[in-house]
């Protein structure tokens, strides 16, 4: 009884971010539109059975200042990408050249949350995206990773992927 307790509170902690996310993305911050995506939120969570069992509540002024730093980090990607994207859109002298990488998780838990949570950062990413996993050794899952560069992208993905999972480990409480 205790135990389901305190994975219903899980899931309705965890369905405040979702539904934060909703509210900034319809760009409706009313009180309505946000009960409306927190009840939507917890419905899914419950129908995809997720009930916060990756999800730790430690220290919770320490998890949402990582889920904010987390949030600003993504957001920053997404928008200095985008333009360099638009700047190959818009200037064919510029070459583009496609490849994949392989990128390590350096998840040691081998955490398959963690893992989806750092894929989905990539390929929120313009001009990035996770296209398959591999099972590797200590480090965690392997990444392949598609790149409209994949020289200028394997500089950065390493150095980018540690900061990702510092966070994404804040905000699920395995600091």
């Amino acid at each position: 009884m205790i135990e389901q307790a305190r994975k219903s509170g899980k899931a309705m902690v965890m369905a405040l971010p979702l539904a934060i996310g909703w509210t900034i993305y319809t760009a409706k911050p009313t009180p309505g539109n946000f009960l409306l995506a927190y009840v939507l939120s917890l419905v899914v969570l419950v129908a995809t059975g997720q009930r916060g069992e990756g999800f730790r509540l430690r220290n919770v002024p320490l998890q949402v200042y990582n889920l904010v730093a987390y949030v600003l980090f993504l957001a920053n990607e997404v928008l200095v990408s985008g333009v360099k994207v638009a700047l190959v859109v818009l200037a064919p002298e510029l070459k583009i050249s496609p490849g994949t990488t392989e990128l390590s998780t350096f998840d040691e838990s081998k955490n398959e949350l963690i893992s989806a949570v750092s894929a989905h950062g990539i390929t929120i990413t313009p001009g990035e995206l996770v296209v398959d996993f591999k099972e590797s050794g200590e480090e965690g899952a392997t990444m392949i990773v598609h790149s409209l560069n994949a020289e200028v992208s394997a500089k950065h993905l390493e150095r980018d992927q540690q900061a990702r999972l510092k966070r994404i480990k804040g905000i699920l409480g395995y600091d």
